[in-house]
């Protein structure tokens, strides 16, 4: 099947994105591009809490009131 435009315009990007990376990736090893670090956590950042999604979604009883099903 032979290559539409389209096709061809769409490989190019990832192409020219994927060179544009390493070349990125390369020059920061050269130490002349500086380090980014505005993603989730950068280096020597304390992490933030991780919220179990397993865990009861219901808080517990405050002190004082009855439990929930029964004394």
């Amino acid at each position: 099947m032979a290559d539409s435009s389209g096709k061809r315009i769409r490989e190019a990007k990832k192409r020219h994105a994927r060179e544009k990376k390493a070349e990125r990736k390369r020059l920061r090893k050269e130490g002349l591009l500086p380090t980014d670090n505005s993603g989730l956590f950068a280096p020597g950042e304390l992490h933030r809490e991780v919220i179990d999604a397993s865990a009861p979604k219901t808080p517990p009883p405050a002190e004082g009131e009855p439990k929930p099903g029964g004394p």
